[in-house]
């Protein structure tokens, strides 16, 4: 038997009942196995505080928080969350679902959301998948597990198992960062064609007719599904030029590989068949080349002018600067966010119908894109 000291009585109660505010010699669970009872006998606290202390923290004295925050400390104990779920009428946590959680990008993106969420009490649970539609459908089965308020998804192509799945659940769902058209849901983003479309004509607008679109595609052919609306767009623009598309895919296992094998390509080609322009489908590709460019005889943009997607900070530091495409990354999380937390402060009989949220993207112009005559 283990006898607990008797700490102070809780203040924050002074109507519970003796019993409950006095402390109680027990057996000692084993670690990880304590209750949210023993977390209160402990602490010298009604249950009915330290509940609030996970649930509403600001309505705990100051004081009660510490000597709590004292016993977890000792006892590792931490709330079933499945449990508190199900047993609640509040939110559960919200599931966003990454392509690439290792990209600034995506980073500025879960920030927005983080930031968004947490004023409202939400707590946001991450998954990453590099692209991968079956990692994809893994994740949003493992998610649909924990019974989420809501889920932020950042691609737009799902299996179909999984589009057929999303739509049986009665939660708000965001697709954000790509606007689509004919979605049943939430959308928070950009057109990748309009981008796509906006480099091209931005070259062609300069006077080039040779123009390439270059990318990467990954292991066991994966491929960046919104680097091909990019390049669908680019397509089209040359299309309506009346000049012919050139869309070039190089196997790498990552960006810096694929941007050296363009590069190198691009020196070996002749002069006169060189495109005049070429297009990486991301900055890491692009500036792969610009740096590597000058090994190999090339001087960007003399012999050939390039631009990217994504403005990384090195495209500003760069000598010539990469001109690139800048999206709002922390804006399209913080509006993910806001727009499902609209969604789920409609009545549960209320229809929602989906929403578009389109957030701009700005072309920069720097000095790799000068079109030499």
């Amino acid at each position: 038997m283990t006898h607990v000291p008797s700490p102070p009585p809780d203040s924050d109660h002074a109507a519970d009942s003796p019993a409950e505010s006095q402390p109680r010699s027990r057996t000692r669970p084993k670690l990880g196995h304590y209750t949210i009872h023993d977390v209160a006998a402990l602490a010298g606290v009604s249950s009915v505080t330290a509940s609030r202390y996970f649930n509403a923290p600001h309505k705990v004295s100051q004081k009660l928080r510490e000597r709590i925050d004292a016993v977890i400390a000792q006892t590792g104990y931490a709330p079933n969350q499945i449990a508190r779920r199900l047993a609640s009428t509040h939110g559960g946590p919200v599931g966003a679902i990454m392509q690439n959680v290792s990209s600034p990008t995506f980073a500025q993106m879960v920030r927005g959301m983080t930031d968004g969420l947490e004023a409202q009490g939400l707590q946001l649970l991450l998954a990453n998948t590099e692209y991968s539609v079956d990692t994809e459908s893994r994740a949003i089965r493992a998610f649909v597990g924990w019974h989420p308020s809501g889920l932020i998804l950042t691609r737009g192509d799902h299996s179909p198992a999984i589009d057929s799945l999303l739509q049986t659940l009665q939660i708000p769902i965001v697709e954000a960062w790509e606007i689509l058209e004919g979605r049943p849901y939430h959308q928070v983003g950009f057109s990748q064609h309009a981008v796509g479309l906006m480099l091209a004509e931005h070259f062609l607008q300069q006077g080039a007719r040779r123009v390439r679109f270059a990318m990467a595609q990954g292991a066991h052919g994966a491929q960046d599904t919104r680097a091909e609306r990019r390049a669908q767009g680019y397509s089209q623009a040359m299309q309506q030029a009346g000049l012919s598309s050139d869309i070039v895919r190089v196997a790498a296992d990552d960006d810096y590989a694929a941007g050296l094998a363009h590069v190198t390509r691009l020196a070996q080609e002749p002069a006169e068949q060189r495109p005049e322009a070429v297009i990486f489908a991301h900055d890491h590709l692009a500036l792969t080349a610009l740096l590597r460019a000058p090994t190999l005889g090339l001087s960007i943009p003399r012999d050939c002018a390039i631009a990217g997607f994504g403005d990384v900070p090195l495209a500003s530091i760069v000598e010539p600067g990469l001109t690139t495409v800048r999206t709002q990354p922390y804006k399209i999380g913080e509006q993910a966010a806001a727009t499902l937390v609209a969604a789920l402060q409609n009545s549960a009989q209320e229809i929602t119908a989906p929403t578009i949220h389109h957030v701009p993207c700005e072309l920069v112009a720097r000095g790799s894109s000068q079109v030499q005559a």
